[in-house]
């Protein structure tokens, strides 16, 4: 049986090398682009890092992946981590400007793609991006198991003895994720080998994750919550990663219940709309037990009650801590996983500060946190870390008698309204209660005088054109649960297609709150 040792195993190539020796039958990957057992997965992968290192790419080159989810993501991540290589999930909404953006300051050698993408050409994309040394595409359409640019003639590679020959380290860079808040420019976040396997199995072992189990996972894997969480947690257990190109509510429960997944991965939205979907009463995902589901306490109760999800997980975290860093164990009554985000991982430490000094149990302040955190940004700024080594987050939490983080909101969306400050989540999670709302989005809007009012974004698609109507139950429903400071003087009801998005794909408040200054304005 496998067993992971966090001493030894301290990359993907090792990690991927030991399960396919224990296990090389089972399942590693079910995807709608195929499937790949462990065997399969190691030798592919092994396969792609002999042709990448062919094409004449060094130990510690940055390479792109420009894929849908699927088989050959997850090939093309581990066939360059094999060859010591640095991956740069590269988001498939980027736009040219934005692509070769990322492209040049990550200085890619090359972009592992196809010819298109969700319906739209990739060839003007990733094309003379304007980078020095860069090697051009490599395309690798779904029908070929391996890409012709990376297929060789000189006899099969021995994919276990390869893999433990890997030129990567500990402590090498194995992603850069480009990353950004409501309104700063993309970050481009480093994270290591060691980092990524240790705090991925310390999720899943928060998570309880066992032999045998399959994760669900329809999120983009070029976010965190993929590339740095689902998908070495379910490698470092040798699990199996059940993954689909993209989300729609209707496939994603025939998928779950045809492949009997066991471990959800949802976010509040995709939570939602599983919820809402009309074939949920005649589809058996009775199988789902644990995972992650971490937004307000009405989702997490939703993904308990609704979906039967009995063992889901809260959490707490950022890019730059490797997606998680505090977690709700599975076995915490449900009240404390709705409620709370758990406790620091073992990988990592947290504290609660004011202006850099731990304060007591209860009492809010800034989260900071050391460990198992990025070594830096590849470009700056370079002054990321306190003088006494801990990472400030830019968020606001409260740590209870018995350990437990409760997070209260970015410090820089607070709002003070008479005075009083308020945390938008605190809104956004009573908001989202109300039958008719699907997503919550508050923000303050100046009054002139120097204080704040509420205002809000409201998501709805069961009421999607009672916008007036829906607007005007919401305020006398919210005055009927909150004090009246709380309660939003401004409120809008869009479609989730009308949020504005970030360039990291991120709904921005900084755009919503705008927006709705503009149109106040003209009123």
């Amino acid at each position: 049986m496998f067993t992971f040792d966090a001493g030894r195993i301290t990359t993907t190539p090792v990690a991927l090398a030991e399960v396919a020796s224990e296990h090389p039958d089972r399942p590693f990957i079910l995807a709608d682009d195929g499937a790949l057992s462990y065997r399969e997965a190691a030798q592919l992968s092994a396969d792609v890092a002999a042709g990448l290192t062919a094409l004449g790419l060094a130990p510690g080159e940055r390479i792109g992946i420009l894929l849908p989810n699927g088989l050959r993501w997850s090939a093309a991540l581990l066939g360059a981590h094999a060859a010591g290589l640095c991956v740069v999930p590269l988001n498939t909404w980027y736009r040219r400007d934005e692509l070769a953006g990322v492209a040049r300051r990550a200085q890619l050698r090359t972009i592992v793609t196809q010819s298109e993408i969700f319906g739209l050409p990739t060839s003007a994309l990733v094309d003379d991006l304007g980078v020095d040394d860069y090697l051009g595409p490599v395309w690798w359409p779904a029908e070929e198991r391996l890409p012709s640019a990376l297929s060789r003639t000189n006899g099969p590679v021995d994919a276990i003895a390869a893999l433990l020959a890997s030129p990567a380290q500990p402590d090498s860079d194995a992603l850069v994720l480009f990353t950004s808040g409501s309104s700063a420019a993309p970050k481009a976040v480093r994270l290591t080998q060691r980092g990524l396997t240790g705090n991925a199995h310390a999720i899943g072992k928060r998570q309880g994750v066992r032999a045998g189990d399959r994760f669900w996972f329809a999120s983009p894997l070029f976010f965190v919550f993929g590339c740095a969480n689902a998908l070495p947690n379910a490698l470092t257990h040798g699990a199996t990663l059940c993954v689909q190109e993209r989300f729609e509510p209707s496939s994603a429960l025939e998928f779950i219940e045809r492949h009997r997944c066991t471990v959800y991965y949802g976010v509040a939205p995709v939570t939602r709309a599983l919820a809402a979907c009309a074939d949920l009463a005649r589809r058996d995902i009775s199988s789902l037990r644990t995972g992650t589901a971490n937004a307000t306490p009405e989702d997490l109760r939703i993904a308990i009650e609704v979906l039967g999800v009995t063992e889901v997980c809260n959490a707490y975290g950022m890019t730059e801590g490797y997606g998680h860093t505090a977690m709700t164990a599975h076995t915490d009554p449900r009240e404390v996983r709705m409620s709370a985000q758990g406790t620091v991982l073992p990988t990592q430490e947290l504290r609660i500060t004011d202006a850099g000094a731990p304060v007591p149990a209860g009492v809010p302040g800034d989260i900071q946190i050391r460990g198992t955190v990025t070594p830096g940004y590849l470009d700056g700024p370079d002054d990321v870390f306190a003088a006494d080594g801990w990472f400030p987050t830019g968020d606001i939490g409260v740590i209870d008698t018995d350990g437990r983080l409760h997070y209260v909101g970015r410090k820089d969306e607070m709002m003070k309204v008479r005075g009083i400050n308020i945390s938008p989540l605190e809104v956004e999670s009573l908001l989202v209660q109300h039958d008719l709302v699907d997503e919550a989005y508050v923000f303050g809007l100046p009054t002139g005088d120097g204080d704040q009012r509420v205002g809000c974004v409201l998501v709805s698609t069961t009421a999607p054109h009672q916008n007036e109507q829906l607007a005007e139950d919401v305020s006398v429903w919210m005055r009927e649960r909150a004090a009246a400071y709380k309660v939003p003087s401004s409120i809008r009801v869009v479609t989730a297609r009308d949020l504005p998005l970030t360039p990291t794909g991120k709904v921005s408040k900084r755009l919503l709150k705008e927006q709705t200054q503009a149109l106040l304005q003209e009123a």
